[in-house]
């Protein structure tokens, strides 16, 4: 889902492109279709929900920049929009104007887009990445781009997994959480501004529950129900009264009892 650029938001209402709707979990689509984005067979932009073709039995869904995802209940993921860099998963670099399935990956239970690349959380806690790669964001130890699903390395008991524009998030059932990618901004949490290209763990940041990224800011929900945030501040998107950009998590001030949050720009 996308939502206004530059800032934080907690317990959010949904304003996006792509939503679900009746039975049996079908997905209906609405706005730019340049690149077949709607998923509705047309490259014709739309200002009313259309249906997304040939998709049922969704249980989550996902927007990156001109493509989506969706994660059916049998575990698999379908793709459908813009594959220049390979954010499809179809082992192709063609646009498709209705899902297909992204290939080899089974057992998904969430999934994550970000700019250009792709995320996938299966049920034995590991995390398989596609698409862009310039800035090591699938967290395999390369900048190349990769056009189907390869696991990500050393992460293990993955619980849940965010992406921003060009850096990736997982937190481990130990309650740790990991970032990988771009990190001019400070977002990976690692009091460095290094590109990351495999997962490192976040600073002085423990007992998190849930995560978010921004386009270039990461927020993170913590098991007492407060909430840090690191990384791009200049629009006071981390809460802290200031617009530093932060290299390690910070609290967000006046804000307790926080169960979900969300992140653009």
């Amino acid at each position: 889902m996308k939502f206004g650029k530059y800032l934080s938001v907690i317990i959010v209402v949904v304003s996006c492109s792509v939503v679900f709707a009746g039975e049996p979990n079908t997905v209906w689509a609405w706005g730019l279709n340049r690149f077949g984005q709607l998923g509705d067979r047309t490259t014709t932009k739309r200002l009313e929900p259309v249906h997304v073709h040939d998709l049922t039995d969704v249980v989550a869904i996902a927007a990156g920049y001109e493509y989506s995802l969706a994660l059916k209940g049998d575990g698999t993921v379908w793709a459908w929009g813009s594959n220049r860099f390979g954010g499809l998963g179809n082992n192709t670099a063609s646009d498709r104007h209705v899902p297909v399935m992204v290939h080899k990956l089974r057992e998904v239970v969430a999934i994550a887009a970000g700019m250009y690349h792709s995320l996938a959380l299966k049920g034995d806690g590991t995390v398989w990445a596609w698409g862009y790669n310039a800035n090591g964001q699938l967290g395999i130890n390369t900048t190349t781009d990769r056009r189907e699903p390869v696991q990500v390395h050393n992460l293990t008991d993955v619980i849940a997994i965010a992406a921003g524009d060009y850096h990736s998030l997982a937190v481990k059932r130990d309650g740790t959480a990991w970032a990988w990618g771009w990190n001019h901004n400070g977002e990976l949490g690692d009091n460095t501004t290094t590109e990351r290209h495999e997962p490192i763990q976040v600073r002085n940041l423990t007992d998190v529950v849930a995560i978010t990224a921004g386009g270039y800011h990461s927020l993170a929900v913590k098991r007492d129900g407060t909430i840090w945030a690191w990384g791009s501040n200049g629009d006071g998107q981390l809460g802290d009264s200031t617009t530093t950009n932060r290299r390690e998590p910070v609290q967000v001030h006046n804000l307790t009892g926080v169960v979900a949050n969300a992140a653009e720009g």
